[in-house]
């Protein structure tokens, strides 16, 4: 247990924790919002700038029923400012808002989710499995774990920024495609394509489940779960090895 110095006492712990921006929406009432403010700590050298938490919620008011927690740092209100506000720049900055509906953002620490990830070859042999916290990368996740570059990459194929080019990869740029992982089973986990890759597997006329491990951020929306995955699935078949369509 540590004192900063500001007072506040510190825990070490075993969790790790993430920023959730979350969005709701308040009707106020008769009673106002029904939020309790606490500011815990005030710039001295710019005092309209601060740390303000919600301390509490009252119980039947609009804060309770749009889910507002305790811990919770508002961000905004109808598109007015109040992150990093002083507590009573924030009760100004709130004044400001005269609409009985009020679209409140705040940001919530939440216990990070972690995804159990399983990794077969193309064989349909295991080849691994282990636990990455929500938000990695899966190409990331590869290397870290001990993967050689050959299990990530297909040597055969042909890269898609390079055509008729095989045998070598564009070390995680997202540009080569030829890291490509077929997922069986957790697609809802993992975050959708980007421009790129979208363009180049519709070109390529990939399988829909077939994606780019460089491009795979794994458990998106802190969400955690298991994830299945088969390594070099274009490997099995040469009409994929050979497609030379490029981006």
């Amino acid at each position: 247990m540590t004192t900063a110095r500001n007072g506040l006492r510190l825990k070490s712990t075993n969790q790790t924790f993430v920023d959730q921006v979350v969005t709701v929406t308040l009707k106020r009432g008769e009673g106002g919002l029904g939020i309790e403010l606490e500011e815990l700590w005030q710039s001295e050298e710019a005092p309209s700038r601060g740390l303000v938490l919600v301390a509490g919620v009252l119980k039947g008011s609009p804060a309770e029923d749009a889910g507002l927690r305790r811990g919770d740092t508002l961000v905004s209100a109808n598109g007015v400012e109040l992150e990093c506000l002083s507590f009573n720049a924030v009760v100004a900055s709130l004044s400001k808002v005269l609409e009985d509906s009020i679209e409140l953002t705040v940001k919530r620490i939440v216990r990070r989710q972690y995804v159990d990830v399983t990794v077969l070859e193309p064989s349909g042999d295991a080849k691994a499995r282990f636990v990455i916290p929500a938000g990695a990368n899966l190409r990331t996740a590869f290397l870290l774990n001990g993967f050689r570059s050959a299990e990530i990459y297909d040597t055969q194929t042909y890269r898609f920024d390079a055509i008729a080019n095989a045998g070598t990869n564009c070390g995680g740029d997202g540009t080569c495609g030829t890291c490509l992982v077929s997922i069986l089973d957790g697609a809802d986990l993992v975050s959708p394509p980007g421009r790129v890759e979208r363009a180049a597997l519709t070109k390529q006329k990939r399988p829909p489940r077939w994606r780019w491990s460089c491009c795979m951020f794994v458990g998106t929306g802190n969400r955690g779960g298991n994830l299945t995955v088969e390594l070099r699935p274009q490997s099995r078949f040469l009409d994929e090895i050979e497609k030379v369509t490029g981006v």
